[in-house]
C-alpha cells in the first residue's frame, strides 16, 4: 500500500513539468493571436463632409406653446476615429434658425456587415449657431483601440473597421435676452 501511494506521488512529480508545458486551455507565452483583417477603400477627398448615416425616431411632443422637436435639426458628418485615438471626432450642423447649446445623441457602432457592436447615448456640449458647423470630439467607446472607422484607414493591419450611425434625442436651444 505504502508502496503504491510512493509510486503514485512519484509518477505525479515526474508528469508536473510536462502539464505545464500542455496546450491546456491556455496559450503558450509564444503564441501570438491572429485577429482577421479586412481591406477598406480609399478614403473620401478631403473637401467632401460624407452624411452620417440616421437612423429614425418617434416623436411626442405634448408641451404646449413649445419648439416643435425636429430629429433633423442637426446633421453629423464626418465621423473620424483612427485605431490609436481615444477620442472620436465629428461635425455636427445646425439645420434650425436658432442657437443650439447641447446636443444628446445615441450612437450606433456595427461592423461592416451591419452586426451592432455597441450603442451609447452622448452628450455633446457645444455652441452651433443657427445654419453653423462645429468640429466636436468625444470619448470614445473604444478604449482598448482595436476598432477604426472605415474613412479613417488604419496605422496597423491588425484593427477591426466600424461603421457609426445615429439619433437625435435631444438638443437645448439658446434663448438670449
Amino acid at each position: 500500500m505504502k508502496k503504491n501511494a510512493i509510486l503514485l506521488i512519484l509518477v505525479a512529480w515526474a508528469a508536473l513539468p510536462l502539464w505545464s508545458q500542455s496546450s491546456g486551455i491556455m496559450p503558450r507565452k509564444s503564441a501570438s493571436v491572429r485577429i482577421p483583417t479586412q481591406r477598406v477603400a480609399e478614403p473620401p477627398a478631403e473637401d467632401e463632409a460624407r452624411p452620417v448615416a440616421r437612423e429614425s425616431v418617434e416623436v411626442t411632443d405634448t408641451v404646449p406653446h413649445s419648439l416643435p422637436f425636429s430629429s433633423t435639426a442637426v446633421d453629423m458628418l464626418a465621423f473620424d476615429k483612427r485605431m490609436s485615438d481615444t477620442r472620436e471626432s465629428f461635425l455636427l450642423r445646425n439645420n434650425t434658425p436658432y442657437r443650439l447649446s447641447r446636443v444628446v445623441l445615441k450612437l450606433i457602432y456595427r461592423d461592416p456587415d451591419g452586426q451592432m457592436i455597441d450603442y451609447r447615448t452622448c452628450p455633446v456640449e457645444c455652441d452651433l449657431l443657427p445654419g453653423s458647423t462645429r468640429k466636436c470630439e468625444i470619448e470614445s467607446f473604444d478604449r482598448s483601440r482595436n476598432y477604426y472607422h472605415v474613412d479613417s484607414p488604419p496605422a496597423r493591419t491588425s484593427g477591426r473597421p466600424f461603421t457609426v450611425s445615429y439619433q437625435l434625442l435631444r438638443y437645448d436651444v439658446v434663448v438670449e435676452p
